[in-house]
This record gives C-alpha cells, sequence and structure tokens, in this order.
C-alpha cells in the first residue's frame, strides 16, 4: 500500500511549538546541536557547515533505519523552516537512494503564511452556530456530527470555563499558530454548511481568528437547552476526574464573582466528594447568571439527543434548499 508522509526536519523544539498537522518529527539537528550549528556560524561560516553536515549525517543514517515510513512505496514531502539547508539535505540522500519524495517550496515559513492568509478573510462554509446555557449538550451535538462539525473546544484544548484546562489535564494547550494550522486543515477538508458552537473569542490561551470568530457568529443559530438534572451529569462525566489542585485552582479563578457562601459551600461538598452537589451549585449560581443570552432563530432540546440531530439535520437540510 502507497502511504504519504509529510517529514518535518526542524529541530523537535520547532515542531513541538507549531507544525503541519499530520506531520512526522524528523529532526537532521536536535535542540542542542541546531543551537550550537547557529552560534557557530555566526562567527565561522564554513566550520558550521562542516560540524552541521556531520549532525546531519549521523541523524539521517538513524532515520533511515525506519522503515515503516522510508520505504520505497511510500511518497515523502520534506520541509525545514524557509525550505533551506536542513530538508536539502535530507532530500538530496534520499533522492540518490531512489525514494520518491519531494521539498515544500519556502518550507514551514510559506505554510504558515498560507494559514495566516487564509484566517485573513472570511471562511466560504456557512455555519449554523449552538448556544445555550453550559452543559446543555453542544459538545455532544458537535461530536455527533463530526463529519460536519468543527470541534472549536476539541482544537484549542480547552473548555471555555474557569475550568476548561480539564480538557488538556491540566497540561497545556497548544500554541496560537498550532491551533490556526489544525483549524485551517479542518475547514479546507469540510465546505458547505459546518457546524460550530458559539465559542468566546478566547478559550484559554487560545485567540480566534477574527473572519472566522466573526463568521460563525453571523451564523444560523440555535439555542439548545436541557434539564438541569442533564446537565448536571454530564459537568459530572466532563470533570470527574479532576484533581484537587487543579479543582481549587480553578475555582479560585471565580471566587471574586461568586458569593461567599455559596464559594463554601463548595469546598464544604469537595471534601465530600459530592461531585453533582458542586455541579449543581456551579450552574445555578455562577455560570446560569453570568451566562448571556442571544436571540437564537431555532430552538432546540438535547434531553432527546437522536431527535435533537434530527432537527439539527433539518436545518442545515433547510439552508442547503437556499442555497
Amino acid at each position: 500500500m502507497r502511504n504519504r508522509f509529510i517529514i518535518d526536519v526542524r529541530s523537535p523544539r520547532e515542531y513541538a511549538y507549531s507544525h503541519i498537522p499530520q506531520a512526522l518529527s524528523f529532526p537532521v539537528l536536535n535542540d542542542q546541536e541546531y543551537e550550537e550549528v547557529g552560534t557557530l556560524y555566526r562567527a565561522n561560516t564554513f566550520e558550521a557547515k562542516r560540524v552541521g553536515s556531520m549532525y546531519i549525517c549521523q541523524n539521517i543514517a538513524k532515520h533511515l533505519k525506519n522503515e515503516e515510513i522510508f520505504h520505497p512505496r511510500n511518497k515523502l514531502i520534506l520541509y525545514c523552516a524557509r525550505g533551506g539547508q536542513r530538508s536539502k539535505s535530507f532530500w538530496s540522500i534520499l533522492s540518490s537512494i531512489g525514494f520518491d519524495c519531494e521539498r515544500i517550496e519556502g518550507g514551514y515559513k510559506s505554510y504558515r503564511n498560507e494559514v495566516l492568509n487564509y484566517f485573513s478573510t472570511p471562511p466560504t462554509q456557512s455555519f449554523i452556530t449552538l448556544y445555550g446555557m453550559t452543559g446543555c449538550g453542544k459538545s455532544e451535538l458537535i461530536e455527533h456530527c463530526s463529519s460536519w462539525s468543527i470541534d472549536i473546544e476539541g482544537l484549542s484544548k480547552h473548555y471555555g470555563s474557569s475550568f476548561g484546562d480539564e480538557a488538556n489535564s491540566f497540561e497545556g494547550q497548544p500554541t496560537n499558530s498550532m491551533f490556526e494550522n489544525q483549524l485551517y486543515e479542518e475547514l479546507m477538508s469540510k465546505q458547505g454548511v459546518l457546524l460550530v458552537e458559539g465559542e468566546s473569542k478566547k478559550l484559554g490561551k487560545i485567540i480566534i481568528p477574527t473572519p472566522f470568530f466573526e463568521s460563525y457568529h453571523n451564523g444560523v443559530s440555535v439555542q439548545v437547552s436541557s434539564s438541569l438534572q442533564n446537565r448536571i451529569k454530564r459537568i459530572v462525566t466532563m470533570y470527574s476526574s479532576i484533581k484537587e489542585e487543579d479543582f481549587l485552582s480553578s475555582l479560585n479563578k471565580i471566587k471574586p464573582y461568586i458569593k461567599k457562601e455559596y464559594f463554601e459551600e463548595i469546598l464544604t461538598e469537595w471534601k465530600k466528594r459530592d461531585c453533582e452537589k458542586i455541579a449543581e451549585i456551579l450552574l445555578e449560581k455562577y455560570y446560569d447568571r453570568v451566562y448571556r443570552q442571544k436571540p437564537c432563530k431555532y430552538q432546540i432540546s438535547s434531553d432527546d439527543l437522536t431527535k435533537a440531530i434530527e432537527e439539527i439535520e433539518e436545518i442545515r437540510s433547510e439552508i442547503l434548499r437556499q442555497i
């Protein structure tokens, strides 16, 4: 079976910061080597090239042992930062061996420019945008319609609340550029009418590109409702594994905005690990009070999830008939 692999030959640190989604990391210089050669280059260009070449050859030799990726049946597409010597070195060796390979002109920088240019104007897609109280099931609807939805929270690894870092197990979000890259790939792969949640401009540390943000907030709006009992169940499911230090840290973020009596009640219930009671207090005494209702064209209930999905599909069909 012939496969296509995108190979990122930059240093691990560069790759970790942001890369082309689906790209595999096969650095020709590790972080320390890349820094060493860069420092040396400013003092002695020839010596930097000599030392860099030694490192590159050693690293490429190790990579070539991976026969699953570096197999003659595969198509290999390489890139470095700007399409310079790092990708050229690896490409030259692969080409001389006989691999089917090519380099991305301009490297990762050209890809990022493509992404930034894309987000400088509104997307061509139309949007059905879900609004509703915390825990009303918007995420479930997005998941069930995954073939034509964009999971913005999933891409940002944040639930969009004070406790939102539970989405990344409190280990950190992607960089903004990595989020944009992933969002770009999603939007490029899905056309027509897309389902999204009416997220805020900022999700944790992630800032959503303005033209995209404005487009989905100008989309066809759908208000999602759910019983308090079902909302509590969803919140407990989402946050049941939260660690105590993360829970308390997140809770302190909303301390200035919630009455002292409710804050202390939450702490009392936490000692008993009564997660349902905590969710009830947070929903009724905090989230529902700060949530701003938006007038919507359609209203649906997620208590019957199957029916809710059917109603959303019908809204989509109606929009498509009008296009």
